[in-house]
C-alpha cells in the first residue's frame, strides 16, 4: 500500500510540474514578419498574444489569452479568451483568425537560443520555426540569465 501512495505522489508531482514551472514565467517579445506584427507576453503562467496582421494597412488586431504550461521544452497554452478587432477580411486576418480561434489549446516546441533570443517551432497545421528575441524567463526553471 505505501508504494501505491508513493506511486500516487510521483504521478501528481509529475503532472503538477509544467503548471508549477508556467506560473515561473516572465516574459516579452516582438516578432514582425510581412504580414503579421505579433506582441506576446507572460506573466506569472498567463499568456497573452496580440497580432496585428497587415500592420501597414492598420487592420486591427486579434488578441489571444490563455494559462501558460512549460515542461522539458515544450510550452503550451490553454486558451481562456480570444478578442477579435480587425476591421477588413484579408488572408493575414483570417490566418490570425484562425490561429486565435481553432483551437482551445495551443502546443509548441520552445527553447532559450541565448539570453535574449528563444527558437519556437510547431508542426500544425503547418511547419514553422521562428527565432524570436524576447527578454525574460521562459519559466520558473529557465534561470540562466
Amino acid at each position: 500500500m505505501k508504494k501505491f501512495k508513493y506511486l500516487v505522489i510521483a504521478l501528481l508531482i509529475l503532472m503538477l510540474y509544467p503548471v508549477i514551472n508556467g506560473m515561473g514565467c516572465d516574459f516579452n517579445y516582438k516578432y514582425i514578419n510581412p504580414n503579421h506584427e505579433q506582441f506576446g507576453s507572460c506573466k506569472f503562467g498567463q499568456y497573452t498574444l496580440i497580432d496585428y496582421p497587415n500592420p501597414k494597412q492598420d487592420n486591427g488586431y486579434t488578441v489571444l489569452k490563455g494559462l501558460y504550461f512549460y515542461a522539458f521544452g515544450n510550452a503550451a497554452v490553454l486558451v481562456v479568451d480570444t478578442e477579435d478587432h480587425t476591421k477588413k477580411i484579408t488572408d493575414a486576418a483570417i490566418e490570425s483568425l484562425n490561429w486565435t480561434n481553432e483551437r482551445f489549446w495551443r502546443q509548441f516546441n520552445l527553447k532559450r537560443l541565448d539570453n535574449k533570443t528563444m527558437v519556437s517551432y510547431k508542426s500544425s497545421p503547418k511547419k514553422e520555426l521562428h527565432v524570436i528575441p524576447y527578454d525574460g524567463t521562459l519559466s520558473l526553471t529557465d534561470s540562466v540569465h
